[in-house]
């Protein structure tokens, strides 16, 4: 085997169960030398649900896609604890002498991609959409306490939004739309959702001050899906085009009440394209009559962002 690309393609042809004999064999030799390689190869048999239903290897599920065409699937079942893992499970009938020192990932539980309750971190940037990960940016708003009527959700702290624009931007008058960004490397996750098999989750709580009957405000939680070319170095909210660039994505929309007292919790779905590099969680508050005087918020909060992924169906 000459490169990383034909290990992983020897793999796919296994999987797909159109391996010849020599390939067979082949792959047999480099899982006896290749400790990494074993690892991948674990991976994306799904060995777990192998162990789990009590196969050595799970038969792939045919998954018909909306234009008609098919491709294999591989369950996938929560990984059950096992002693034996400890030493190496030793496969039997395809290939006798391999001993896997791997455990796998526990995916059948939800992994914490972010949780943020704004209780100590510093103002968010007013660029737009952030330029690296792992901070937020976008329109201006800042980090408050209890403040007119309205407390946190949890703790004592909270993300309040102030306008719908930030630092230069261009035609900012009129606008109705306050925006706050939060970029995700999920580089490092890449191997767990590469068979479509996972479903990323985002949540927020939204609040804010009492209204006048005659106004209308909505609030929606958009997740964006995108590869490492749709968010060069440098970039900025011009530079990632939202309505271009994204390998998928999903948006939620949720009137708000008038009631200072309450929390309204919003969710959004998407099931993760194997090669997405990016996620961008989009927290958006907007005024939906066409009478909105200035791009201001009198009293717009969110709180308690929760952002994860798991192995399931998503929402309808």
């Amino acid at each position: 085997m000459n490169s990383d690309h034909e290990s992983l393609e020897l793999i796919r042809r296994y999987i797909d169960g159109i391996t010849k004999p020599e390939e067979i064999t082949e792959l047999q030799d480099i899982l006896r030398r290749d400790a990494i390689f074993r690892r991948l190869f674990a991976r994306y048999t799904s060995l777990d649900s192998a162990l789990g239903d009590g196969r050595l290897f799970a038969a792939p599920v045919t998954r018909v896609r909306s234009n008609g065409s098919s491709r294999p699937s591989l369950k996938w079942l929560s990984w059950r604890p096992l002693t034996a893992a400890a030493a190496g499970i030793v496969l039997g009938t395809f290939c006798t002498s391999v001993v896997f020192a791997y455990v796998a990932p526990s995916f059948g539980k939800v992994v914490t991609l972010l949780g943020e309750s704004f209780e100590s971190v510093p103002t968010p940037l007013a660029k737009g959409v952030p330029m690296e990960a792992d901070h937020w940016s976008g329109d201006y708003t800042e980090v408050v306490g209890e403040q007119q009527g309205v407390k946190p959700e949890s703790g004592k702290k909270m993300l309040r939004f102030l306008r719908a624009d930030y630092e230069g931007k261009t035609n900012a008058e009129g606008s109705r739309v306050g925006d706050i960004y939060r970029l995700v490397d999920m580089r490092p996750y890449r191997g767990e959702f590469a068979d479509d098999g996972v479903v990323a989750q985002v949540s927020a709580g939204f609040n804010m001050l009492e209204f006048p009957a005659d106004e209308r405000y909505h609030c929606s939680l958009t997740l964006y899906a995108l590869d490492a070319e749709s968010v060069p170095t440098g970039s900025t909210r011009s530079g990632i085009k939202l309505d271009e660039a994204p390998l998928g994505s999903h948006k939620r929309l949720m009137r708000l009440d008038r009631s200072p007292a309450t929390w309204q919790r919003l969710t959004s779905e998407l099931r993760l394209p194997p090669d997405t590099d990016y996620l961008l969680v989009r927290i958006c508050i907007q005024y939906t009559l066409k009478s909105a005087p200035q791009p201001t918020f009198a009293g717009h909060y969110v709180d308690e962002v929760r952002l994860s992924m798991a192995r399931r169906n998503p929402l309808p």
